[in-house]
């Protein structure tokens, strides 16, 4: 069945991860028609997963001096000189603005941590039980509950198949639902939200295929559907598409070891103090806080069968409680004594040094954190105190997130290959490329993801104006 309608004063939005949500709440709130394309049956994309918190700078709950400045220079040492530097100003500057807009639909971010890579704290979650993706989607969903039919049209379980052009300028989307294949013609503006394509063996294994066979964090929806939409119907231009970020933890669930699809261990969860291990020769092997792909590359290189222990003591345990004991409930810690951690070790088959072994790293790690130095360079610590059980898991590295993407100016237009942009057609967060490089920092997803919904936001409007 083809059916067709006319939405000439109204934008779409296809993915309703945070850009989404963010890019639609935005236009709703300047007066834009809005109809909202998701294609699974829940609103939230990848951003509902999201653990470790959003970053901001600076915000009142940060008593540390971090400035601006200071994270974009932090932006640009992770991505390896591969950032598009106006992008990552847009992305620093505009993070005071993303918290306090945040903040304004009552979401709780008070609690501030330190992530691997960054010069200061400035990781921003709730203080209570809620991880901050899901808290922050549930509000944003929330909201979108106020505006009406005539205002915003919301189509779950669709799948945008088409990008309509008209002489080089975006025009229209088809989109297929159950049977129907509906066409939205003549419409203002196509905003692509649709994540990164961790979970497609094509793009995977075109830019990557040396990361085919690890497991992922992704969802099933990940699989770049608007970076084929983007460069078949509009001719858009991909950048640094083999940028793909391999996290270090990715839990590893003892009762479903073979599970390619792994829940990811938070970051948070070693920015309190948690510490990573070798199983085969118990020792420490990494600064926990390095920059994601450095602390992954040492794992591999450390550890035979890709596999770490990743370890908090009781008192860390109490720092990251909500995450630690979601994870408890999972399966994915455990609480015990370094014989329990050896039995489990051992349970597993994988090869593991002795008890003693094990013992006389977590009391060297703990002189460390009491004298502030580390031969391994990290310098920000958790408690020093380790006595009694611990909390304990295994992980292994995850393809996680797509650095690169569609190519997008400051204004999130999507760009051509000659650099020009395609009219009406607009891109913010995952699936966009540039903004973190080589290498992202934690925290910095979930704000790309307001910052740049804000902006496209603004050129929609403003574009509006002008016409």
């Amino acid at each position: 069945m083809l059916s067709a309608a006319r939405y000439s004063s109204t934008t779409v939005v296809v993915g309703s991860g945070l850009a989404g949500l963010t890019t639609t709440l935005q236009l709703l709130k300047k007066g834009v028609r809005v109809v909202l394309v998701e294609k699974t049956d829940t609103l939230g994309g990848n951003s509902i997963k999201a653990s470790s918190g959003i970053n901001g700078v600076p915000t009142r709950h940060q008593h540390n001096g971090d400035t601006v400045g200071a994270f974009y220079e932090d932006t640009l040492r992770a991505g390896k000189g591969l950032c598009n530097h106006d992008l990552v100003w847009e992305l620093a500057s505009r993070s005071q603005w993303a918290h306090n807009w945040l903040a304004s639909q009552n979401i709780d971010l008070s609690r501030v941590a330190l992530l691997g890579g960054h010069s200061y704290a400035r990781t921003h979650r709730g203080a209570g039980r809620m991880p901050p993706g899901v808290a922050i989607v549930l509000a944003l969903c929330k909201q979108l509950q106020s505006y009406p039919s005539s205002q915003l049209q919301v189509m779950k379980q669709s799948r945008v198949a088409l990008l309509v052009v008209h002489d080089g300028a975006v025009t229209g989307v088809a989109v297929e639902r159950s049977h129907e294949r509906v066409e939205l013609v003549d419409v203002h503006s196509v905003v692509l939200a649709t994540g990164g394509y961790g979970a497609d063996a094509q793009l995977l294994g075109e830019h990557r295929p040396d990361l085919v066979d690890f497991p992922l964090t992704n969802g099933c929806q990940t699989t770049g559907d608007g970076h084929k939409l983007a460069v078949r119907d509009a001719g858009a231009k991909l950048v640094q598409m083999d940028q793909v970020q391999v996290h270090p933890t990715g839990f590893v669930d003892v009762a479903d070891t073979n599970n390619s699809w792994k829940f990811l261990c938070g970051e948070v969860v070693r920015g309190v103090g948690a510490i990573l291990v070798s199983p085969e020769t118990g020792l420490r092997f990494v600064n926990e806080l390095d920059t994601r792909d450095a602390v992954t590359e040492a794992l591999l290189a450390h550890c035979r069968s890709r596999t770490a222990v990743i370890l908090a003591s009781a008192s860390d345990y109490l720092q990251a409680q909500a995450h630690m004991d979601f994870y408890m409930l999972k399966g994915l810690v455990h609480r015990g004594t370094v014989a329990d951690l050896v039995r489990l070790l051992t349970q597993q088959g994988l090869a593991c040094a002795d008890e003693a072994t094990f013992t006389a790293t977590i009391e060297n790690y703990a002189k460390c954190v009491a004298t502030a130095t580390d031969p391994l360079g990290r310098t920000q610590f958790g408690s020093s105190d380790f006595s009694g059980e611990y909390y304990y898991g295994l992980v292994t590295p995850v393809v996680h997130f797509s650095m690169g993407g569609v190519a997008i100016d400051t204004q999130g237009r999507v760009l051509r290959e000659n650099g020009s942009a395609v009219p009406n057609l607009y891109a913010a967060g995952e699936v966009s490329g540039g903004v973190h490089g080589g290498n992202r920092l934690g925290g910095s997803s979930l704000l790309e993801c307001v910052v740049f919904g804000k902006i496209v936001s603004e050129s929609i409007v403003r574009l509006a104006k002008a016409s």
